[in-house]
């Protein structure tokens, strides 16, 4: 991919404004998709089956060295080849998440260095343009969601074993706010907290991007919740129903007494106080690498840190929740393409209320 110095700084313009956009209850209108699903994707790699007329030049951000939120750029760029295993999707929107400014910071390159010039982004949803070879069933024309190659673009590689079909009836909006939030949070409390009816968890956070689906996923399979939250926060968490709600400003969680299961999405002084609290033989679960086997040790619980990993079964699972309306997604800000950086400020500055977008078609 070649490194042009076409692009221009960005972050100028104003974020969207559609109606009630910052509420909790914000679903952008849906986006309609006519065309007829086309036949099946061609296995050939040398006539790959295209959906729709595909530009040698896209538009999408980049960065060119590691560093602040200056150094996003919106460019010209190259449309992404395809592999095996992969197809070419058009993307409608793109989730914005910390690790995508912690990428942009260097704070991933001991264990994923970049190759620069590097396009931003994991989470999409849209529909497959064209598709390469060993590409399962997937249809041209057919609306996916899930993970992409550097999905802060018109168009982006997916591997197939990453995505999976959007519900019929379900917004490209909706799904582009599952894959990464949604699969921590699921991942998190299925496989580690294995709430029961009756459990008690105590989560931090509980309103944010992933706590938030954290918190509907461990109520619906019957667990007691608690929320760590302030301000907007705590209606949105109240609006759940029967979560009880611990404003972190004003009164210490240790208050609600013993539980059985600790989610932390906060990490320092707030994880660390967490271990008194729960149980003996109970769970203290981080995704921001604060359980301490030491300190889980000495209070006779298991501790475990997580990170996400992606599964299509999990995203169809997620998906179902969602279309059975036993999960919304809580849908903050929506951006524009060329809003990334204020996009990212608004993630690494902790202003998020639920998860963040990028509008791109």
């Amino acid at each position: 991919m070649s490194n042009e110095k076409t692009g221009n700084a960005i972050g100028a313009s104003r974020a969207l404004q559609p109606s009630e956009s910052n509420s909790p209850d914000f679903v952008p209108d849906k986006i309609p998709f006519d065309a007829p699903h086309g036949p099946p994707i061609s296995l050939d790699p040398a006539h790959p089956v295209i959906h729709a007329a595909v530009p040698s030049r896209i538009k999408a951000v980049r960065i060119a060295q590691y560093g602040g939120s200056e150094q996003l750029k919106y460019e010209d760029v190259p449309v992404p080849e395809i592999g095996p295993g992969q197809v070419l999707a058009k993307v409608r929107y793109a989730g914005v998440n910390p690790v995508d400014w912690k990428t942009r910071e260097g704070y991933m390159k001991q264990t994923r260095a970049a190759i620069f010039p590097l396009t931003l982004g994991l989470d999409f949803a849209g529909e497959i343009v064209i598709g390469g070879s060993t590409s399962g069933s997937f249809r041209t024309g057919e609306r996916v969601f899930g993970f992409g190659e550097g999905t802060y673009a018109e168009f982006t590689a997916a591997a197939v074993a990453d995505i999976v079909a959007i519900p019929e009836k379900m917004e490209f909006a909706v799904a582009a706010a599952l894959p990464t939030s949604g699969l921590t949070a699921l991942q998190a409390i299925r496989d580690y907290v294995q709430p029961k009816p009756g459990t008690r968890v105590l989560i931090h956070g509980a309103a944010g991007a992933v706590g938030s689906f954290a918190t509907q996923i461990a109520k619906l399979w019957g667990a007691q919740v608690i929320g760590t939250a302030s301000g907007e926060d705590i209606v949105y968490l109240r609006s759940l129903g029967h979560v009880q709600v611990v404003d972190y400003k004003h009164e210490r969680f240790e208050t609600v007494g013993q539980v059985d299961a600790v989610l932390d999405l906060i990490g320092g002084e707030t994880a660390a106080r967490s271990y008194a609290i729960v149980k003996k033989g109970g769970v203290m679960v981080s995704t921001v690498g604060a359980a301490n086997a030491e300190l889980a040790a000495r209070a006779g619980i298991r501790s475990v840190n997580i990170a996400q990993e992606r599964s299509a079964a999990d995203l169809s699972e997620l998906a179902g929740f969602v279309e059975r309306g036993e999960v919304k997604p809580r849908i903050g800000e929506v951006f524009r393409l060329e809003q990334a950086r204020e996009a990212q400020d608004a993630s690494q500055q902790g202003r998020a209320k639920g998860k963040i977008l990028l509008k791109v078609a």
